[in-house]
């Protein structure tokens, strides 16, 4: 979410002058090693405020620096120290900041605030503005792409092989499937019953052969009785 506001932002900053302002919120364009000169105001003019503090809200969420009536600003970061100076109007509800040797590093939100009451029953008001710093920052030196490319080879080289291993495990896969579904061939009643009526046959004709050799024998054991009937 807040890498597309940030794309945003620098989007908005090459179509735009260097200094814009848009709902309470001042666009500044710096490059790097510039400087900048910032002023916030209390929207709350009854009471004075004890103290001021200017924080970072978008990119980073941190207190930059904070102070109190009559002191030196405590700076919470050692290397801002040299490169914030700030001078005081309170009394008047008012801040003026300078920031120097600007770095893409400080590209971010910058929310003003001034603290009135007592502790711990201060009441935290917001200035009039808000500033989105934006530095243009080409310091840094250009990536070795090389390696960029030897990586996405790599990474193309193992998808095609997977993708390949993949197919072949889905091809055997489906053959194998197909083949233990495919329906066996059904033998037709009709040939079924005419390949038994052979045997049926083969097997009349044996009892047929059979039955005519016995009524033969009969007849020629009854022939032999007679005939020892007129022997006597």
């Amino acid at each position: 979410m807040l890498g597309f506001k940030y794309a945003n932002v620098v989007l908005l900053f090459l179509i735009t002058p260097s200094v814009t302002a848009h709902g309470g919120i001042v666009y500044i364009h710096r490059v790097r090693n510039s400087s900048i000169d910032i002023t916030c105001e209390s929207a709350k003019k009854e009471d004075k405020p004890f103290a001021f503090s200017l924080e970072r809200r978008l990119l980073q969420s941190r207190r930059v620096l904070y102070l109190s009536k009559g002191r030196s600003p405590f700076i919470n970061q050692s290397e801002d120290k040299d490169r914030i100076t700030v001078r005081d109007e309170l009394d008047n509800h008012t801040v003026h900041l300078t920031i120097l040797n600007l770095q893409g590093q400080d590209t971010d939100l910058y929310h003003c605030e001034f603290h009135y009451g007592d502790l711990p029953y201060d009441k935290n008001v917001p200035g009039k503005t808000e500033y989105f710093i934006y530095v243009e920052d080409f310091s840094h030196e250009p990536c070795s792409c090389s390696s960029y490319l030897q990586l996405l080879y790599v990474i193309s080289g193992a998808a095609c092989l997977l993708g390949v291993l993949l197919f072949t495990i889905a091809s055997a896969y489906c053959c194998k499937w197909q083949n233990s579904t495919k329906p066996q061939p059904v033998v037709p009643v009709y040939e079924e019953m005419t390949g038994v009526r052979p045997t049926k046959g083969k097997a009349t004709c044996c009892h047929t052969d059979i039955a005519k050799l016995e009524e033969a024998n009969s007849s020629e054991a009854h022939l032999f009785s007679n005939g020892n009937l007129y022997v006597n």
